[in-house]
C-alpha cells in the first residue's frame, strides 16, 4: 500500500512539472528579426551577419548567419519571454571579422513578433548630437567650429547641434546613448588627458551601452599633452602606438567602404599620419593606413552595443589647408555618417570657407 502511496504521489509531482513546463513554453513567443542586406557599396564583402539581442534579467543571446552573394534578406527566429524591451543588434562582417554594416531597434513580444532592421554603413546614424570636449584649439585651429558650420550644424542642444565643453565637465556630464557622438579633440594639455584618464571607466561604459565617441588621437603636439603619459586606452583596450612615424601621406585601405568612396588613393596632409594604433579587436573597419608602414591611421570599431571612431590625423590642421591638404576631406565625412546625413558631406574643396588659424607646423 505504502508503494502504491509513493507511486501516485511520483505521478502528480511529474504531472505538476509538466503543467509548469508546458506553462513556461507557452509563455515564449516566437519572434522574427529580418535584416535587409545594403546595395552596392562594401555589400560583396559581407560574408556573415550576427544578431545579438540584450535587455535587462536576459542573459545576452547571439547567433550569426552565413550570408550568401544573391541573398538580400537574413532572417533570424527566436524564443522570448514577452514583458521586456529588448535591443536588437545586427552587424554584418566580411570574412576577416570586420564589421562594414549595422543596425539596431528596440521591440518587445507583447506589442509585435516580427521586427525588420535595415542595414547602414557602420556606426551611420548612431547619434544625433555632438559633444566637443576640448580645453585648447588644436594648432590653434577653429577648423571644427567652421567645418559644423558649413555642414549646416549648429550650437545647441537639439539634434543636428553641437556643444562644447571642457575637461573640467568630464566629472559631471551626462551622456546620452543613441544620441550624443562624443568627440575628443585633437592637441590637447596634459590636464586634459589627465581628467580624461580619471573617466575613462565613464566613457568606457557610455560606448559598451550603445554610445559612440569621435576619439582625435594627435597628442604631443602644440599643447604638449601625452596620451600614453596619462595611462590611456581607447575603449576595449586599444592603444596609441609608442613609436610616431609623421608620415605625410595617407593610404586608403579600401575604395568599397562608404566614408572614403570617391577620394584619392593618396591623401595628402602635414603629418598626416601623425598617429598609428595597436591592439585593435578583430571588428575594425581600417579606413586608411600610413604609407611608410601602413600602419592604420583612422579605424572604426565595434565595443559592446557602441562605436570607436579613433584618428592618427591632424584632420583640422589638414582641414584649415584644404583643397591641398586632402586628409582634411575626412573631418565632415566622420561627423556626418555619425550623425546619419548621407552622402558623407560637402567637400570643401575652396580654402576660403575654411578657417586659416596658423601658417606652419
Amino acid at each position: 500500500m505504502k508503494n502504491i502511496t509513493k507511486l501516485l504521489l511520483l505521478l502528480f509531482m511529474a504531472g505538476l512539472l509538466s503543467i509548469n513546463s508546458c506553462t513556461k513554453d507557452e509563455e515564449l513567443k516566437i519572434v522574427s528579426i529580418s535584416v535587409t542586406l545594403p546595395e552596392g557599396g562594401a555589400r560583396p564583402l559581407i560574408a556573415t551577419v550576427t544578431l545579438r539581442i540584450t535587455a535587462p534579467g536576459f542573459e545576452d543571446y547571439e547567433a550569426t548567419q552565413s550570408v550568401p552573394q544573391s541573398a538580400t534578406v537574413v532572417t533570424f527566429e527566436v524564443q522570448l519571454e514577452p514583458g521586456n524591451s529588448y535591443t536588437f543588434f545586427v552587424t554584418a562582417r566580411d570574412s576577416g571579422g570586420s564589421i562594414l554594416y549595422w543596425g539596431r531597434i528596440v521591440g518587445n513580444p507583447d506589442q509585435a513578433v516580427n521586427f525588420e532592421i535595415n542595414m547602414e554603413p557602420a556606426a551611420h546614424g548612431a547619434a544625433n548630437h555632438i559633444k566637443i570636449f576640448r580645453d585648447n584649439l588644436p594648432w590653434e585651429s577653429t577648423a571644427m567650429d567652421s567645418m559644423l558650420a558649413s555642414q549646416g550644424y549648429s550650437p545647441g542642444q537639439g539634434e543636428n547641434q553641437y556643444e562644447v565643453l571642457t575637461s573640467a565637465d568630464f566629472d559631471t556630464v551626462t551622456l546620452r546613448v543613441g544620441r550624443d557622438l562624443v568627440i575628443i579633440v585633437n592637441d590637447q594639455n596634459q590636464n586634459f588627458y589627465d581628467n580624461y584618464a580619471r573617466n575613462m571607466s565613464k566613457f568606457n561604459n557610455f560606448v559598451a551601452e550603445g554610445g559612440v565617441i569621435f576619439w582625435e588621437a594627435c597628442d604631443r603636439g602644440w599643447h604638449g599633452g601625452s596620451i600614453l603619459d596619462a595611462g590611456i586606452t581607447f575603449p576595449g583596450g586599444v592603444l596609441v602606438d609608442t613609436v610616431y612615424y609623421y608620415d605625410n601621406y595617407n593610404l586608403i585601405y579600401n575604395h568599397s567602404y562608404e566614408l572614403v568612396q570617391g577620394l584619392p588613393d593618396t591623401l595628402y596632409g602635414t603629418y598626416s599620419s601623425h598617429e598609428t594604433f595597436n591592439s585593435l579587436p578583430e571588428n575594425s573597419q581600417i579606413f586608411t593606413v600610413n604609407r611608410e608602414m601602413g600602419r592604420p591611421t583612422l579605424v572604426l570599431y565595434n565595443f559592446g552595443l557602441g562605436w570607436v571612431m579613433v584618428t592618427g590625423q591632424p584632420l583640422e590642421y589638414n582641414y584649415d589647408r584644404l583643397p591641398d591638404q586632402t586628409t582634411g576631406l575626412l573631418l565632415p565625412r566622420i561627423v556626418n555618417l555619425i550623425l546619419g546625413n548621407q552622402g558623407g558631406g560637402e567637400e570643401i574643396i575652396h580654402s576660403k570657407k575654411v578657417s586659416s588659424r596658423v601658417s606652419g607646423m
